[in-house]
């Protein structure tokens, strides 16, 4: 396969990871109760306006920390490095896992779905591939230098 070829596939199944990770984290943190939907939901106190602050930094760096991850990861398997290949498959393994049990949960709770969810939704979408994509950019100019 031509080398920009395989590196712009590297790009893409980082960024999707990136926006799985962010995606993944939102659904947590709406299980939880500490989503990006809490100051849409909630009164106009000053905690569910902090609450969605935080939740959404965590979205955000668990895009940038997901694309990382996987661009890291990709390069060091395209370079043959056999036991980062096996760790990060298992970790992505049970990465899958815990997203569709916590889309399972969340699927059974009774105040989901609405404009503001779809909202949300929208915006986690878009924030984790920003996120995702600057942190997929950053292993490869990373991996650059080395």
């Amino acid at each position: 396969m031509h080398a920009d070829t395989l590196r712009r596939l590297h790009y893409a199944a980082a960024i999707a990871c990136g926006v799985f990770a962010a995606l993944v984290v939102h659904i947590a943190l709406t299980i939880l109760g500490g989503g990006l939907d809490t100051a849409l939901r909630g009164d106009a106190d000053e905690r569910p306006a902090t609450i969605a602050a935080l939740a959404w930094w965590a979205v955000a760096s668990a895009g940038f920390i997901g694309g990382w991850g996987a661009g890291a990861y990709l390069i060091a398997a395209a370079r043959g490095r056999d036991f980062v290949y096996r760790l990060a498959r298992r970790f992505l393994i049970a990465l899958v896992f815990v997203a569709a049990t916590a889309g399972g949960l969340m699927s059974k709770m009774d105040s989901n779905g609405g404009t503001a969810g779809v909202i949300v939704g929208l915006v986690v979408l878009g924030l984790g591939a920003v996120c995702a994509f600057c942190g997929a950019r950053f292993a490869y100019l990373n991996a650059e230098q080395l």
